[in-house]
């Protein structure tokens, strides 16, 4: 008997499927997205597109996980040795469960939820990331130039 986790139902086809592999009656995959529907009752399906915010966020959660931890360390601060492991964490899951931003539209509402925390904390660090891109490049442009000086 097969495990109840790994079966889930075909978002194409609505029959049972193996989540790590192709539908038996359509042969839809998680990350495939239909395309055409002939009239034999196949289906014609292309990969989803990269979803490149989604692995920016990601990476930009780790990322920053890491450095959080590593200054909490550095400077004794509880928040850095507390934050940083579970941003960490939260960016690992969502780097595994949307394969590092390919896979979203067929996900199984389970891995949906453990992906959003990780792309949640991306997407709040990278809109705090524009303020400080404008006003360094604002900075930069107030300096006088070279041949100025």
């Amino acid at each position: 008997m097969a495990n109840p986790a790994t079966i889930m139902v075909c978002k194409n086809c609505g029959h049972e499927m193996y989540r790590d592999g192709a539908c038996e009656a359509c042969g839809w995959r998680i990350g495939w997205v239909p395309v055409a529907q002939h009239s034999d009752g196949t289906s014609t399906f292309v990969r989803e597109p990269r979803h490149k915010f989604f692995t920016a966020s990601i990476l930009l959660t780790t990322l920053v996980g890491v450095i959080a931890f590593i200054a909490g360390v550095a400077e004794g601060a509880a928040a850095g040795i507390i934050f940083g492991p579970l941003m960490v964490i939260a960016g690992v899951a969502a780097w595994k469960k949307t394969r590092l931003g390919k896979l979203w539209q067929g996900l199984p509402p389970g891995d949906r939820c453990a992906a959003l925390p990780g792309l949640a904390i991306g997407t709040v660090i990278a809109l705090m990331l524009i303020p400080v891109t404008i006003m360094i490049v604002a900075v930069f442009a107030m300096l006088p130039k070279a041949r100025d000086l």
